[in-house]
């Protein structure tokens, strides 16, 4: 599993790149199975709180919000917006990429 999880982030370097030059806070990549912060550029205290909170509950419950509507749909990606930040979280079958700006 992290094999596949490191060569995922090897081969979008460029993107981690990219991401972080445009006014981001920072990032977390997360594994779905363990629910373990795999990659981050926060410190460990928040990057497990931004995986206990957005990907734990509210990423599940908006796929199951997206299949209840349109079973042949699947949640791609979410932005969710806050008074403070703005969270891009774009779940995969092995892991979760969250964004915060």
């Amino acid at each position: 599993m992290n094999r596949i999880l490191e060569e995922v982030i090897r081969q979008n370097g460029a993107t981690v790149d990219r991401i972080l030059s445009e006014h981001t806070l920072g990032y977390v990549v997360s594994d779905n199975v363990a629910n373990a912060v795999a990659e981050t550029s926060f410190d460990n205290t928040s990057a497990q709180a931004i995986v206990k909170h957005l990907n734990g509950l509210l990423v599940s419950t908006c796929q199951s919000v997206v299949r209840d509507i349109d079973p042949a749909n699947k949640l791609c990606f979410m932005r969710l917006a806050t008074r403070k930040f703005e969270y891009l979280v774009a779940p995969e079958e092995y892991f979760t990429i969250t964004v915060v700006q």
